[in-house]
């Protein structure tokens, strides 16, 4: 397959739809043209060599670059209904279609005896429903069972979280009695140490006391039993003195005398006995206690004892309270672990854990139980593949199936006609410059001079093992008369433009400082042909020519094929035919070989395109 870039102008389509027979013209003719200079060679000394220079006429005409390629048409969308291998082994009972028919996707091709494979589904499925009964029934318990046993624990757990509650409010009402008994340990205490302080006081100056105190009053108690006795031994002495008679005795009246007198000197000791010991008395005091007297300290010191007594005891109550206060809150504390112990053992409850994963196992099972078993999925899915339904819209081109018959392959082919394509082959140096989507013209010696549209929508990515690349051009809207199967041309349009100036790229020179020139005919003849630059811009190019623009063109400029003055220069032989001649002139010919002029050589070979810009004279050809 050969790439061939060419520039196409609107008044070539004969020669566009005629390509190989152009080649063939112009195979002819350059055989023409050497015989015809063999023949003249014996002539040239009766005619005339001259000189001319290659040149073109500017005129506005259309640039295409495309790459030529050659395929086959095919349908665009193609299918085969082929028997699943599960399936093969069952006979064909009905064939619905014929070669020809037109069928809609999902039509019923054929039919396949399922007799025996729809018995083994009924045993299969009743099978599937039992094990699915006996799967959703042990869910069923189990779930059950958890929802019963889940009641069960949460009202466990509402019970044990009140004894949570009940123990921290024990708790805290002890912790309160421990507050309150510190409190009365603080008083008692308190009351104890005043009492102790003051019972101290007391007790130093009671002591202080006493010791004077009790001296003198053993001093009179003395003196009150000698003066008892001196009062006793008076009274018996007076009674005796008095028993007399009236004429006691002079030992009788002594003995009374002594008597008094010791009775006076007791009672005088006695008076100074007791005197002394109520100065003593009356002396004691402690003035920081507002107490004054013995009896007044007495009777204090005596109280401040007691005071104290009962202090001592108050605070060792306040003590053994805060003790049992304190053993209180341990228990309770105690009671509190107990409760929230109990409480956590309730919460993760390894029995209602086992049946939550009781639960979870029977709905695995469950889950399992409802997936379709594999052998019953396969016995549906053999029994749907033994009904053959068309996979697209399209007619039938092909079928392979009997009644009776084991189908072991294609049974049928599905191709659409109304969507055509060109399967067609790429060379590898034309790929980089295509993609898909750009617009092709599809010709065949079956449509005639019918150019038909198209869009390139395929490249593979892959060489075939010639080094080319598959390609896919669908056919847009009327497909012209295409057939499937035959050969047609595509020319994939790579780039286009419509009324614009081209001359050969030869034509274009480069300036000394970058910019492009052409060089356009002020005057002169033949080699005598004077130029002059004409500055321009180049556009879009193909392999043969360029687009340029300038503002200093006009349609008609002649201009220099090659801007290289060393090249350009043509020989010619006066003895050729005038329209030869003509040709030889300068201008470079365009146009439709058939309507080439008799006798006209194509200077310079054959690579030149025909069919590139158009307009006669200043079309480009050969030789730049």
């Amino acid at each position: 397959m050969e790439d061939t870039v060419k520039t196409r102008r609107n008044p070539l389509a004969w020669f566009g739809k005629h390509k190989k027979l152009t080649a063939l013209l112009l195979v002819v003719l350059i055989a023409a043209v050497l015989v015809l200079r063999a023949v003249l060679s014996g002539k040239r000394a009766a005619g005339t060599t001259y000189q001319f220079v290659r040149t073109t006429t500017l005129q506005k005409t259309d640039l295409t670059d495309s790459v030529s390629v050659n395929g086959t048409v095919k349908s665009g969308y193609e299918a085969s209904v082929t028997v699943a291998d599960s399936a093969k082994l069952y006979k064909v009972s009905e064939v619905k279609v014929a070669v020809g028919d037109t069928v809609k996707k999902g039509d019923v091709i054929a039919t396949l005896d399922t007799s025996d494979l729809e018995k083994q589904i009924e045993s299969a499925e009743e099978s599937y429903s039992d094990t699915l009964q006996s799967a959703q029934t042990s869910n069923d318990r189990a779930v059950a069972d958890l929802e019963t046993s889940t009641v069960q624990h949460e009202n466990t757990l509402i019970d044990l979280q009140a004894k949570i509650e009940q123990a921290d409010e024990s708790l805290q009402d002890a912790k309160d009695d421990l507050t309150k008994a510190q409190e009365e340990q603080r008083k008692a205490q308190s009351i104890y140490d005043s009492a102790v302080s003051d019972y101290n006081t007391l007790e130093s100056a009671y002591n202080a006391a006493v010791a004077n105190v009790e001296a003198l009053n053993a001093a009179y108690t003395t003196a009150q039993q000698t003066y008892a006795q001196a009062k006793n031994n008076y009274e018996v002495a007076v009674e005796i003195y008095n028993n007399d008679g009236g004429s006691p005795t002079e030992a009788h009246t002594q003995a009374k005398n002594d008597a008094e007198a010791a009775l006076n000197t007791a009672l005088a000791d006695y008076n100074a006995a007791d005197a002394a010991l109520n100065s003593a008395k009356n002396n004691c005091s402690v003035p920081s206690l507002n107490l004054y007297g013995y009896d007044a300290v007495k009777q204090a010191y005596s109280q401040a004892g007691t005071t104290k007594t009962q202090a001592e005891n108050t605070l060792e109550s306040a003590k053994n309270a805060v003790e049992s206060a304190a053993k209180q809150i341990d228990t309770c504390e105690q009671q509190v672990k107990s409760a929230h112990d109990s409480y956590d053992q309730e919460k993760n409850y390894s029995n209602l854990l086992n049946k939550t994963q009781n639960v979870e196992d029977s709905a695995t099972k469950l889950e399992q139980a409802q997936r379709t078993p594999d052998n019953l999925e396969t016995l549906r899915s053999t029994l749907d593949d033994c009904t053959l339904t068309a996979t697209m819209d399209g007619t039938i081109t092909a079928l392979d199936a009997t009644v009776g018959s084991v189908c072991t392959g294609t049974v049928a082919t599905i191709q659409n006609t109304d969507a055509l394509v060109v399967e067609v082959t790429i060379p590898a140096n034309s790929v980089p410059k295509l993609s898909t989507g750009m617009t092709c013209r599809i010709t065949s010696d079956a449509t005639g001079d019918a150019i038909i549209n198209g869009t390139l929508t395929q490249i593979d990515p892959v060489a075939n093992d010639k080094g080319s690349f598959g390609a896919k051009v669908m056919v847009n809207g009327d497909d012209g008369g295409l057939l499937i199967g035959i050969s047609a041309k595509v020319e994939i349009v790579v780039n286009e433009k419509n009324d614009v100036f081209t001359v050969p790229r030869d034509a274009v020179g480069t300036a000394d400082d970058g910019s492009s020139y052409v060089l356009r005919q002020t005057g002169g003849e033949g080699v005598d042909m004077t130029f002059e630059e004409v500055p321009v811009t180049t556009g879009d190019t193909n392999d043969f020519y360029v687009e340029i623009t300038g503002s200093d063109l006009n349609e008609g400029d002649v201009i220099r094929a090659t801007a290289d003055l060393t090249q350009g220069i043509e020989t010619s032989d006066s003895t050729l035919p005038a329209s030869v001649q003509e040709m030889a002139n300068g201008d470079l010919y365009v146009g439709d070989p058939g309507d080439m002029p008799e006798g006209t050589v194509i200077v310079g070979g054959g690579d030149a395109p025909a069919g590139g810009p158009s307009g006669g004279p200043g079309g480009p050809g050969g030789g730049q």
